[in-house]
């Protein structure tokens, strides 16, 4: 490398005399005397070569370098001889080159630049690899990886982007757990006086009073667990088991859960191909035949199928609120109107899983019919 560098440097040097003994000889070389001012030569800071002996062995390093050709016909060349710089003018007179002194502005200056350009792009690579890191935490965190650890003892705006990200993490850490242990105990406590009135409805003697109460604990028990189920889809906590299936085997599923009320439902199937979770995907459609039972003026609802649609109807009176508002849980409840009837917590655990499934549904008003379209084609 040094060498290389060297030998840059020496070439640049010769070029640069080459230019500069020209200029020179235009004032100096006399064409009617063929002879040359030397005092010319010498202003300029060249060093007149004297003795015979080097003399001899430059002249000598010339014709070496020029094959033969005659040292006569050349009016000036630069030679380098032990690492100086010599120049032959006409036949046998010979100057020393004065030192360059604008060889650092010259060549060192745009190599150091150079460097300067290089160092400063390997520091800034250096300073921003930690953003590399933090993208590839956040990225774990998004996948649901909350024992990432983001701290950072720099006081650069990196330094200080990971520390308030580590604090944001830690903080949605402790609120999911607190979410947790809230819902280990309200699961906990549910179920408790669901599997005490399931144990006393045995101790009641066979009646239509032990079959309703065993219902409403049974819907009660099928719900909690829903909800448990699709609290922890929506956290990204479990992820869908979806497969292949035919839509008559999750409508068959579907009745089977609705138990004593599937007498009340119509099915106009056309035989399609569906990717879901199997329980999940039926657990939507049999709360949507539940709702179009409990809330139709004839307790009959209507399913039907093409290629791309499920399609659930009921004749019933038009829903007074869009079907966003509906889909709230406990919206039956909060409701300041006590003429209106909302379709409460059955639908908004229905609406949640068809929007897991990347499907869309949709309601419509035809022939003093409620319709309601699950689309499991179109993306939502």
């Amino acid at each position: 490398m040094i060498f290389m560098f060297r030998s840059y440097t020496i070439q640049m040097e010769k070029q640069n005399i080459q230019r500069y003994t020209k200029i020179l000889l235009s004032s100096a070389y006399d064409k009617k005397t063929h002879k040359i001012d030397l005092n010319i030569f010498k202003d300029a800071g060249f060093e007149l070569v004297q003795n015979k002996e080097l003399k001899d062995k430059i002249l000598k390093t010339a014709k070496t370098l020029y094959l033969g050709k005659h040292i006569q016909r050349i009016k000036h060349k630069t030679i380098e001889y032990h690492r100086d710089l010599y120049v032959i003018l006409l036949n046998n007179i010979i100057f020393k080159s004065p030192k360059n002194t604008n060889m650092f502005p010259r060549i060192l200056l745009p190599i150091l630049s150079t460097l300067l350009i290089l160092l400063l792009y390997i520091a800034t690579i250096k300073s921003i690899l930690p953003l590399y890191s933090l993208r590839k935490k956040m990225k774990d965190f998004a996948n649901g990886n909350y024992d990432v650890d983001c701290q950072s003892n720099k006081k650069d705006e990196i330094g200080i982007l990971s520390n308030e990200f580590d604090k944001s993490v830690k903080k949605i850490k402790k609120l999911r757990d607190s979410r947790q242990l809230f819902l280990r105990n309200i699961m906990h406590e549910l179920k408790t006086p669901i599997t005490k009135g399931k144990l006393a409805c045995e101790m009641i003697e066979e009646s239509t009073y032990q079959k309703t109460l065993q219902n409403v604990f049974r819907r009660q028990e099928v719900l909690l667990n829903e909800f448990a189920r699709i609290e922890k889809l929506s956290a990204n906590e479990i992820a869908l088991k979806k497969e292949n299936y035919l839509l008559q085997d999750i409508v068959d599923y579907a009745l089977d859960i609705l138990d004593y009320k599937k007498t009340s439902v119509t099915c106009k199937l056309t035989p399609i191909n569906i990717q879901v979770d199997f329980e999940l995907f039926g657990t939507a459609i049999k709360n949507l035949l539940d709702n179009g039972i409990n809330y139709s003026d004839d307790k009959h609802v209507t399913i039907k199928s093409n290629s791309s649609q499920i399609i659930i109807s009921n004749n019933a009176k038009e829903l007074e609120f869009p079907l966003e508002r509906y889909s709230e849980p406990y919206f039956l409840e909060c409701k300041k109107q006590k003429s209106s009837r909302g379709l409460g917590f059955g639908l908004f655990i229905t609406t949640n899983i068809i929007k897991l499934h990347n499907m869309k549904i949709e309601y419509n008003r035809e022939k003093n019919r409620n319709v309601f379209t699950i689309d499991v084609k179109k993306k939502r």
